[in-house]
Parts: structure tokens; C-alpha cells; sequence
């Protein structure tokens, strides 16, 4: 943002959670010194009360995730108050898929308050052709060996699991194809992962690279991607910038995944939790090098057609616009 001359103000000591009592103050000292038209939050609850505390602008809150609703928003008092906060603090929602408008609705919200953008990102392109052979030298990957690559948090929701378990379900398959599995990226869940790894001898299969800086270059060494939630997804970027080099995917039918993803076209939709599906769809793709080559092909179409960072602006700013009118 400060590269493109946008002035970047930093608040400390705001807690990562969606209500924090002792920040209201501070976001709301500095909203009105700055006398903002709309202040866009990502559903900061603090940041939504500051911005009705000052009460001459907009206000606007991104829903990103679909995690399933509380049993609570069963009784229609609890959807009814919180409808009332909603409408009270916003006024407008943006609803990164279908499924995380859906998730609003059953908790209350009015389907006019919410208006659904998929996500979008800056395509990636592709590196020299020394560089792909730095990195697979890095990692010890060899010319004749298919790289799936899983750029994620190392979380439970993700499905790790499930993907060495697929891993294991290749190595023992009668395939004439090597593999080697990259999981890119850290979190709570690693270790166990490299567990699981270490328990049914995947060490010289899959290799855990930590968290990724330059995911451009990784990406570009990746034959098929992964996305192996079971819990919580809407519109994964890093799905999207591998479709746009061309990258397709074997994903899990999780949150608004199976809306980017078209069967046969870019890429492969398999169940959640079912690590043998999993190894299917990776098989399936790897083993059908016409499809393959077609798929590539059309990822990159869907992505400039549907998801370029161009066209997610161009709909954000088109709801600015309608906002200040």
C-alpha cells in the first residue's frame, strides 16, 4: 500500500479477535482525525462500533470464512438481536463466496445487507527455466519426479492428514510416475504432521518447506496443486494463483472451493476427510496427460477471465461508489 502512496497507519496493542473493548478508542481516535467516507473492516467488531461512534461515514465488513454457526442461531430471539447489531453497526457486507452469504443468512442477517466478490489476486508468471532447476535442486527433487504442492497453514481444518495418507496410498500404488509432495507453509498442526510423515516412511516423499516468502517460484514448480480442507474454506488464493500459471487442482468439496473449481476443465473435486479419494484425484489427473494439458490451458482462461485482482477492485469499487451515493 505505501508503494502505491497510500498513507499506512499502525495501531499496537489491538487483541486478534473481533472484539476488543480497549481498541474502540484508539481506532476511533484516529477515524476522527482522518474523517473517513466508509471504513471497511474485515468483521472487526471493535473497528464497527469506533466507526457508528463517529457516525459520518459508511461502514462496510468483509465475511472471509464459512465456519459452521453456532447452535445458538437456532432460536429465532438470538438470529433477531443479531440481525439488529448487524443492521445497527454496518451497512454493508461482502461475502467472499456464496457459501459465506448462506452462513450470514442462517444467523440472522438480511440477504439485502450482503453482497457476494469473489476473491481475486495478481497473476503470477513464469520463471526461467534455471530457476525451476535452483529450486528443485534446493529440495532435492529430480526431472522425472510429479510435484503436488499444498500451500497452506499446517492446521487440522486443512487436511494434512489426509494428504500423507494419500501419499502413502501413491507410493503403494502400481504407478510408474515418482512423486514428491510439497507441504509449504508452518502452523500448530506440523508437528504432527511430520509425525505421520515420519510413521509411515514418507520422509523421502514429503518434504515440509516452511513458511513460503517467494510463493511465485514455488508455485512455478508445482505440477498439480492441492487443497484438502474439511472444514472452512470460501475463495482460496493460493488456488487462484496457481490457475494462473496454468496449475490445475485436485480439491476437497469444502465451502466455496467447488465454485472454482469445473470438473475435468481445472481440476478434480473429491470428498472431504477421504484420503483415498484423494490419491484417486491426483492419480487420475497425473496419469491422463491429454486432460492434463487441456486443464492447464483452461485454468489460465478461468483465472483472466473470473479472478484477477483488476476485476475483484473494479466490484469493490463499483460498492464504494453506491455506498457514498
Amino acid at each position: 500500500m505505501k508503494k502505491h502512496g497510500a498513507r499506512v497507519i499502525e495501531i499496537d496493542g489491538l487483541k486478534d479477535k473481533s472484539l476488543d473493548i480497549s481498541a474502540i478508542g484508539k481506532i476511533k481516535k484516529i477515524i476522527v482525525k482522518e474523517k473517513p467516507d466508509i471504513v471497511h473492516t474485515h468483521a472487526s467488531l471493535s473497528a464497527r462500533i469506533a466507526a457508528k461512534l463517529y457516525g459520518k461515514c459508511k461502514i462496510i465488513y468483509t465475511k472471509h470464512c464459512d465456519f459452521p454457526i453456532s447452535s445458538v442461531y437456532k432460536y429465532s430471539l438470538v438470529r433477531r438481536i443479531n440481525r439488529i447489531i448487524n443492521e445497527t453497526l454496518t451497512h454493508k457486507i461482502i461475502a467472499t463466496s456464496e457459501l459465506a452469504k448462506q452462513n450470514l443468512m442462517k444467523q440472522g442477517l438480511s440477504e439485502n445487507l450482503i453482497e457476494t466478490v469473489l476473491n481475486g489476486v495478481d497473476g503470477f508468471k513464469q520463471i526461467s527455466e534455471e530457476e525451476k532447476q535452483s529450486l528443485k535442486q534446493k529440495y532435492e527433487i529430480k526431472d522425472d519426479e510429479i510435484v503436488i504442492g499444498y500451500l497452506a497453514r499446517i492446521e487440522e481444518l486443512k487436511g494434512h492428514k489426509y494428504l500423507i495418507e494419500a501419499a502413502n496410498i501413491i507410493k503403494n500404488e502400481k504407478t510408474k510416475r515418482k512423486f514428491k509432495i510439497l507441504l509449504m507453509g508452518s502452523g500448530s498442526y506440523e508437528e504432527k504432521a511430520k509425525e505421520l510423515v515420519k510413521e509411515l516412511a514418507l520422509e523421502d516423499m514429503v518434504i515440509f518447506t516452511g513458511f513460503i516468502n517467494d510463493v511465485e517460484k514455488m508455485l512455478n514448480i508445482v505440477d498439480v496443486q492441492i487443497n484438502a480442507s474439511y472444514l472452512s474454506e470460501t475463495t482460496c488464493l493460493s488456488l487462484l494463483e496457481g490457475m494462473s500459471l496454468g496449475v490445475p487442482t485436485v480439491a476437497t468439496k469444502c465451502g466455496g472451493t467447488p465454485k472454482m473449481i469445473e470438473e475435468w476443465e481445472n481440476g478434480l473435486l473429491v470428498e472431504k476427510a477421504d484420503s483415498k479419494a484423494l490419491a484417486e484425484g491426483i492419480l487420475k489427473i497425473i496419469e491422463n496427460k491429454e486432460k492434463y494439458e487441456h486443464m492447464k490451458e483452461v485454468s489460465k482462461r478461468i483465472f483472466k477471465e473470473r479472478y484477477t485482482s483488476k476485476v475483484y477492485a473494479s466490484n469493490i469499487e463499483k460498492i464504494y461508489e453506491s455506498m457514498v451515493k
